[in-house]
This record gives C-alpha cells, structure tokens and sequence, in this order.
C-alpha cells in the first residue's frame, strides 16, 4: 500500500504547543526530560522524552529555541497531563512563565518522493536545509526531516495564516493528505504517533535511546533507564511488520508462546513491539504468518 508517487502532500497536525519563557526556562525543562538542552542554540530542534518513574513514555516532544523562548510540541492527548508536570516542577524562586499556545500555532508536514516535487511546492530550495534547524520563510518556519524513504518538511505557522500558505502550496501542486495517507507514510518512514508514545513503553523498547542521556543528571525514570542499561535487558523492541493478511491493533500470541502488541496497522503492515528473541519470520495465534524487519 502506497500513496501516489508522484504526488507532493500535506498533513495538518494536532499537536499540543507549550511556550516556555524566563532566563531559568532551560534550566527548567532539562530536569525534567530525557535529552540535554542546555546548549540548545537559536532555531534549533531537539526531540525529548517524559517518562514517569518507573521509566515508561508519557510524552514525545519537540523542544525548539525560537526568540529567546522554548517551543514545546507535545501529543495532543497528552497536553493536560504534560502542562501540570512542567508547572509543578517551576521552583519559586526561578524566572519561568509558562503559557498555553494551543490553537494558536499548527504545524503542517509536506512530504513526497521526489525532493525536486517538494522544493517546487514551497518556492525554496531543501537540499541544502539542516535536518535540526529551522530556517524563517516569511511568516513561517520550515525544518527538514530525515526520513527513511522519503522527502519531508515541517512548517510551523500561526493558525491564522494556514488558509493563506495552503492556497500558495497547493497553487505549487501539493495535494491534502487524509489520516489513511499520512498512516501510510509514517509507517513506511518509521514515524511513530501517540499510537506508539501514549501505550506504556520504554525508549528502548521504541528504538528512542539516542534521546535518552543518562549523564546529564536526574529526570524521572532516569533511576530506572541506567539501571537497565549496566543489565543490558531490554526485552523488547519495536519493528515494522507486513502480512498477506489483515492485521488489526491488538495483542497477539506468536508461535514462540510470546507476546506480540500490534500498536499501529494499515491492515497489512504497521509497527508492532516483540520480543528481542523472536526471529524475523513469526506465526501469530497459530495461523498468522508475519514478517517484521528493522525501522
């Protein structure tokens, strides 16, 4: 299952956005997520984690310097919960103030398979774009993505402005992308969603470790990734499976007798967390052959 190849796309996302403000902001915000920000440069992008304490994801972020002020782009479901925990943690005496940006900003991807289709549809050049730094373009910014399969940019815009940008892009050739579309290229990318984030997993288990730095200090769950880490155990990982058969989100038995979660499906692929010892090749509930390989 494809989307059309020679087609340039665009998702709107929903995403919670929080601002985070104040000469103490960073200090803030690195206590409390799993990578190191503290020499996060202007218009640089980072990705992070919150876990809970016994080490599980609570959230996925995207954590950007833009003007003196924090970005924070969370999963939506996840904004109540993740807000209160950046609050709660604000020591009295720190320069921190937090704001609610939800509604006010949007974030649209663009994505195709030929990068020449997606420079034409937003009027710039991306081959020469870093993948971590956003650039300014009018009255929005781009950053690049680096995916597995495809070209992707992410544009970061005032909900306000999103008719107006959508009618240039679309003028350029770019198509709207239904959730079937974009489930599609996220799972032929690897790009996991709060499918995956909000389902009680580890970093490890998510294929997240590289944003998980266990010497800058103390976070929640840090007592317990460190902890896995000297053991070496992790006992589970995530992969991409295809199928001749549908295949819907659930938790399975394979053949070994060991679990097998389903978090993501298009019916005859998806992502699916097993256990590090299964082959390749496995049958699930006894009749289902599945074939999984590496994000």
């Amino acid at each position: 299952m494809q989307y059309e190849s020679s087609s340039c796309r665009y998702y709107i996302h929903e995403h919670s956005v929080t601002v985070v403000e104040g000469k103490d902001s960073i200090k803030h915000i690195n206590r409390i997520i799993t990578s190191n920000i503290t020499e996060i440069k202007d218009l640089e992008n980072c990705k992070s984690l919150i876990c809970d304490a016994n080490g599980k994801i609570t959230d996925a972020l995207d954590i950007s310097s833009i003007s003196g002020q924090l970005l924070i782009l969370g999963v939506k479901e996840n904004a109540e919960k993740t807000r209160e925990l950046i609050v709660s943690g604000t020591h009295w005496n720190e320069d921190v103030k937090i704001m609610n940006g939800d509604g006010a900003l949007k974030i649209i991807s663009i994505f195709a398979k030929n990068q020449e289709k997606l420079s034409k549809a937003l009027g710039i050049e991306i081959s020469t774009m870093r993948n971590d730094f956003w650039i300014i373009e009018n009255e929005s910014y781009i950053l690049k993505a680096q995916l597995k399969n495809d070209f992707q940019v992410n544009i970061l815009i005032q909900a306000d402005l999103i008719d107006s940008f959508i009618k240039t892009v679309e003028g350029n050739g770019a198509e709207l992308c239904g959730e079937d579309n974009w489930n599609i290229h996220r799972v032929e990318n690897g790009i996991l969603s709060n499918e995956e984030y909000n389902r009680g997993f580890l970093p490890g288990e998510l294929g997240l470790d590289e944003i998980v730095d266990l010497k800058k200090g103390c976070y929640p769950g840090q007592e317990i990734h460190a902890r896995l880490e000297s053991r070496g155990k992790l006992s589970k990982k995530i992969m991409r499976f295809r199928t001749d058969s549908k295949l819907d989100v659930g938790t399975y038995i394979s053949n070994t007798g060991r679990k097998v979660r389903v978090t993501s499906s298009l019916g005859n692929q998806g992502f699916a967390v097993i256990s590090v010892k299964e082959n390749n090749e496995l049958k699930l509930n006894d009749e289902l052959l599945i074939l999984t390989e590496e994000l």
